[in-house]
């Protein structure tokens, strides 16, 4: 179109009264005039009324601050007209107020009104790749990576790890498209490794790495994904070498610095890290995530010392960081020093720490004489995290249940679903401690639970698990397994379960598979036992007796091996 509609309303508010028509001829006061209106069509590049009231409602709706309104007036016409400057400028005002949603319903408008500007198509794909909705920004994505100043390429490297493996292979394809025609671009040879990584190709990655590094030796990025790929395959000499001779390059990388850091005490080059470190935090002395980082760093390689001179320095610093003080005492435990570590623990107060530190603090009073201080340190972390009490019951009742108090667990556990009869977390947890001496009131608790929560992988789990185990409700407890496992295909409890139903059900080919998928993931003595029995069932006495002896050589007196033995006629 010639024209844009808001360059026409603009002409309209300029000329303003004088170009409409107007009839100087009076008309009699007792003369009918006919007032109705033709209806409204809408023509391309041209204005109507309702265009006309819709676009200057909204102007004047911003101008007093009712953006919500303007924005729903341009949205509106901008489905209405497909005109370029009327979406762009509803794409202006969703930006304004951070409403994802219209930004990427007003520039679609723009994208498909606009196709040679790549804006809108910026926009969409960088909204989507945030979102994490890489198939939608796919499209997009096809014209704006062609344009080698755009940084879709850098955005979708800060996104690999979050994209599903097969959307990954689409990506790829993508890439390898456009590097044909510009193998130059430093920016898609690392996009490239980082998408082979996510599809777990590691010598493809490699290759992208090296192919960007022959046209920009020491580019940091580059640099940084080669040599930790590296250090995964356990070739720390050549990580270090690399990463060094970049800084030399890039001496104000702090990025590089840091990993040439943890490289040098991977190496076992203590001092040397260690003097790095100093530097850098002599020149970033604000930066306190960065002294933890390398608090914490000296912590792993038990460089003690220099860990607790670190966080206490660091504390002198931050002194309301509670989060120092749960480093402060893992240092301490990690030393045996149990009264300084439970002192450090007591003091986390909040942030995500705070449940941690309590565990830690139970770990330490591991004996059933320790009852009371157990009972006070989680009484007073209820008072001062209230919104945390479901978790901190759970906490103190998995410690009775440890030490042999399991009557005073369930007590617990049943005075708090008095005051909070539908708390799932509390039931599913009572269910499980009901175990194995009261399955029906296993069951009872997970039925509620589930009732109150249907859709919850964990509960149709456990329930489908408790009735292939209590009763013969074989089919309902596959029915909620499988709507379990539709959710979570991976879980080894849900695929363990999987496979125990079905050798229940005389599916035993069927149960082989999954009982196989659970056990490597998950070689636990449940799993174990469960596939003994298959593999015997199916004849494989050989390979069943020999899982039996392995485990059995680690554990002799496990209730599920025993079991396992007695049901095969082993011993």
């Amino acid at each position: 179109m010639n024209k844009t509609l808001l360059g026409l309303l603009a002409g309209t508010l300029l000329t303003g009264c004088t170009g409409l028509p107007h009839d100087s001829t009076e008309t009699s006061t007792h003369e009918v005039v006919d007032l109705s209106l033709p209806e409204v069509s809408y023509q391309p590049g041209e204005l109507n009324r309702e265009i006309l009231f819709d676009l200057l409602s909204a102007e004047m709706g911003g101008h007093y601050g009712r953006y919500d309104e303007a924005l729903a007036s341009y949205i509106k016409q901008a489905r209405l007209t497909g005109d370029a400057a009327v979406a762009e400028r509803a794409t202006r005002i969703a930006q304004f107020m951070r409403d994802s949603e219209a930004v990427l319903s007003s520039a679609s408008i723009w994208a498909e009104a606009a196709p040679h500007n790549s804006e809108p198509r910026e926009l969409l794909a960088g909204i989507l790749l945030h979102e994490g909705r890489f198939d939608e920004a796919l499209p997009w994505l096809e014209s704006v990576l062609s344009d080698s100043d755009s940084d879709a390429a850098l955005l979708i490297s800060s996104q690999t790890e979050s994209i599903d493996p097969n959307v990954a292979s689409q990506y790829l394809n993508l890439l390898n498209t456009i590097i044909q025609t510009q193998p130059d671009r430093t920016d898609l040879h690392l996009a490239l490794g980082l998408l082979h990584l996510r599809v777990e190709n590691p010598n493809a990655a490699m290759q992208a790495f090296d192919r960007g590094l022959a046209i920009e030796p020491y580019q940091p990025q580059l640099v940084m994904q080669k040599a930790e790929l590296l250090r995964k395959q356990n070739r720390i000499d050549q990580a270090l070498q690399l990463v060094s001779r970049a800084v030399l390059r890039h001496q104000h990388n702090n990025q590089l610095q840091i990993q040439q850091a943890q490289l040098l005490m991977l190496s076992g080059n203590f001092s040397r890290a260690e003097l790095m470190m100093t530097e850098l935090l002599e020149l970033r002395p604000q930066d306190t995530q960065l002294h933890l980082y390398f608090a914490l760093l000296l912590l792993d390689h038990e460089r003690y010392e220099a860990s607790r001179e670190l966080l206490e320095a660091l504390q002198q610093k931050d002194p309301q960081n509670s989060e120092v003080d749960f480093y402060l005492g893992h240092l301490a435990q990690q030393r045996g020093e149990r009264d300084i570590a439970l002192l450090h623990y007591s003091a986390v107060n909040e942030g995500s720490t705070f449940l941690q530190a309590q565990a830690r603090s139970l770990e330490l009073l591991n004996s059933a004489t320790d009852r009371q201080r157990v009972e006070n340190i989680l009484s007073e972390a209820i008072s001062r995290q209230p919104g945390l009490r479901t978790g901190l019951v759970i906490m103190l009742a998995e410690w009775y249940k440890a030490h042999n108090l399991k009557t005073l667990a369930l007590q617990r556990l049943n005075s708090e679903l008095q005051h909070a009869p539908n708390d799932t977390r509390l039931l599913y947890t009572r269910a499980l401690f009901h175990e194995p001496e009261q399955p029906q009131q296993t069951l009872n608790d997970l039925r509620r639970a589930l009732e109150l929560d249907p859709t919850n992988p964990m509960y149709q789990n456990a329930l489908g698990y408790t009735l292939t185990q209590y009763t013969q409700h074989y089919e309902e407890a596959h029915h909620l397994i499988a709507q379990a496992l539709a959710q979570q295909p991976d879980d080894p409890a849900t695929l363990d379960s999987m496979g125990w139903v079905l050798f229940k059900l005389k599916r035993t080919e069927e149960a082989l598979s999954f009982l196989q998928r659970a056990y490597a993931a998950y070689p636990d003595t449940e799993v174990a036992g469960h596939l003994i029995r298959v593999l015997d069932k199916l004849e494989r006495r050989e390979e069943a007796v020999e899982l039996l002896e392995k485990h059995l050589q680690a554990a002799p007196d496990d209730r599920h091996l025993l079991d396992a033995a007695e049901q095969i006629g082993a011993f």
